[in-house]
């Protein structure tokens, strides 16, 4: 029962580290709703081309993605997503070790966003 208690306390944890993760309704929302956000798409440049979300900055997350974050704000908001949802997680634990405090991840990348008929 203890080791239970501690992998869910560890789980949970974990995951409140890495930011928030949204659903898209949730997402949309809370990025409209937030002034001075930074929306990022760490997707390839060729899965940019197929769409983004508006106002989003495309920083493709590759072996140099933490040297990218240097010119974004530390202090602003960061809304972050890919086309699934695990590149932002891996680019959300980033964000969150160099400093970034307030990190907002799009559950289901931009797919789900799709799925939920929002615009591109």
């Amino acid at each position: 029962m203890k080791k239970i208690i501690i992998l869910i306390l560890l789980f949970a944890c974990t995951e409140k580290k890495s930011g928030q993760i949204l659903s898209p309704e949730q997402f949309n929302l809370k990025l409209k709703s937030t002034p001075n956000a930074t929306l990022i798409d760490v997707r390839t440049e060729e899965e940019w081309k197929g769409g983004f979300i508006a106002g989003a900055q495309n920083i493709v997350y590759d072996d140099s993605f933490a040297e990218k974050l240097e010119a974004l704000p530390k202090k602003a908001p960061i809304f972050v997503y890919c086309s699934k949802g695990k590149r932002s997680e891996k680019a959300a634990r980033i964000l969150k070790a160099k400093g970034f405090n307030e990190i907002y991840q799009l559950e289901g990348g931009i797919d789900a966003w799709k799925d939920a008929n929002l615009p591109l």
